[in-house]
């Protein structure tokens, strides 16, 4: 019966832990607006100036970023605004997703429209 019992707190804590985990993971992705100032493809940097990042508590500044994949740079350029989505990997902040503002705005629009959507 012991044995049982201590089998099944086991399972609840690493379960626990598990969630606590998870919980972290999803803490360390955020998404903002912001606008392109630098460029450096052969490095895949950017250097954005960002408003206030919803999901990180960071706020509003110009900062620069790893890029993954580097293929996310193709057709971007300087002072384009842009929105964009952050993960944290240890120290360092990575785009994984960039896109112009206009064509945010466009998919937004065709999907509305596909979807039937009148609002």
């Amino acid at each position: 019966m012991k044995h049982e019992t201590r089998k099944i707190a086991v399972k609840l804590a690493c379960g626990a832990v598990m969630a606590l985990l998870a919980g972290a993971a999803m803490a360390q992705a955020a998404s903002a607006d912001g606008e392109i100032r630098k460029l450096d493809t052969d490095a895949s940097r950017v250097v954005i100036k960002h408003g206030e990042w919803k999901g990180m508590s960071m706020g509003a500044m110009t900062m620069a970023f790893k890029v993954r994949p580097a293929s996310l740079l193709d057709g971007l350029k300087v002072y384009d605004k842009v929105h964009f989505a952050i993960e944290k990997e240890g120290n360092d902040f990575v785009v994984t997703a960039i896109s112009p503002a206009t064509q945010a705005s466009t998919l937004v629009l065709a999907a509305t429209h596909i979807s039937g959507d009148k609002k």
